[in-house]
């Protein structure tokens, strides 16, 4: 596969994935109203998190002595403040937040995303130094025994942070030029049942708890026997790592009038809330959701994901991404003399 091949294809893979992060987001409201919807809703979040984070460690850079901390905060920690002041302001404006007070150490929404990117790069500097072997058992082991840790909560995404820790190792392990094994006809075959299967899992299995794809709590939070969270962390680990591969095996490889816009993901998935949360604002989202209207969310979700991915909602961000770091430094200075 050739390197503009190869970047068509995981452009093409981000932005389909996208379009699933903010489907779901659309549907959440709904799912109580039919069982297709809870299920499909379900199926989506099994394996659209997991794909992202492994594409996060796949392209993932070893650390090295000149990769300083500060450049990873700019990247990660700089966004998540402004972002989680802004969204703060936003949901009490639109009447989602009774207060102004602002929490940084409880993501609002989405945001725990940059928090655990910071996180997972930061981890690399103790995984980097083991075997691959080693490295991906590890956190495996991290992800399944801190859902036995009770403080290990929604606090600074921690427990988000651990769950999803094993996909982003096994994507920065994984053979940068292997995602040809997905054109072999047997693994094809094989990997396109894979979301068939999970679809079926979901729609058959009872007790479904939304925890349980969100990785947001510990065991005794969500579980009448806690004693189970391991095991049952283990299986929707592994149906993550189906999902992922069932994904990919489905994504287009050459370059498509849509893969311009899957390099803009992050900024889709950062400014989504403004839009989903102010539909829910609206109340729209109390509405039963007839078949016309789930057809209206899924053209939303695509119309909304190629605005946000669009050159000039880019070209505007990062204009104002330069002068982030400054406003934020003088947000900081007024709070401390508060």
């Amino acid at each position: 596969m050739s390197q503009s091949q190869r970047t068509a294809y995981f452009d093409n893979a981000k932005f389909l994935l996208m379009i699933l992060v903010v489907f779901s987001h659309l549907l959440q409201p709904f799912i109580g109203d039919q069982k297709f919807y809870h299920d499909l809703y379900y199926f989506i979040f099994t394996f659209h998190m997991p794909a992202f984070v492994f594409l996060a460690g796949y392209f993932a850079k070893p650390l090295t002595k000149g990769h300083k901390l500060r450049e990873l905060m700019k990247k990660f920690l700089l966004p998540y403040v402004f972002f989680q002041v802004f969204y703060t302001v936003y949901y009490w404006l639109i009447g989602l937040r009774e207060s102004l007070k602002i929490q940084l150490l409880n993501p609002q929404w989405a945001l725990w995303f940059l928090l655990s990117m910071f996180f997972w790069q930061l981890s690399l500097l103790v995984f980097q130094k083991m075997s691959k072997k080693q490295a991906i058992l590890l956190s495996i082991g991290l992800s399944i025994f801190a859902g036995y840790v009770p403080f290990l909560n929604q606090v600074l995404t921690l427990q988000r942070t651990f769950v999803f820790l094993p996909f982003f190792i096994i994507g920065f392990y994984f053979p940068k030029n292997e995602m040809r094994f997905l054109l072999k006809p047997k693994i094809r075959t094989i990997s396109l049942l894979f979301l068939p299967i999970i679809y079926t899992f979901i729609a058959f299995f009872h007790g479904m708890n939304k925890y349980m794809v969100f990785g947001s709590k510990p065991y005794d939070d969500y579980l009448s026997y806690p004693l189970f969270g391991g095991p049952l962390r283990a299986v929707f680990f592994v149906i993550g790592l189906m999902g992922i591969i069932g994904f990919m095996s489905l994504v287009p490889r050459e370059h498509l009038f849509f893969t311009k816009w899957g390099k803009n993901t992050l900024l889709v998935y950062l400014l989504q809330g403004i839009f989903i949360k102010g539909l829910r604002a609206l109340a729209i989202t109390d509405l039963n959701l007839s078949v016309l209207g789930f057809v209206t969310l899924v053209l939303a979700s695509v119309l909304l994901t190629i605005l946000l991915a669009s050159r000039p909602i880019r070209f505007l961000y990062a204009r104002f991404e330069r002068g982030l770091s400054f406003v934020l430094l003088g947000f900081l200075l007024l709070m401390l003399t508060l």
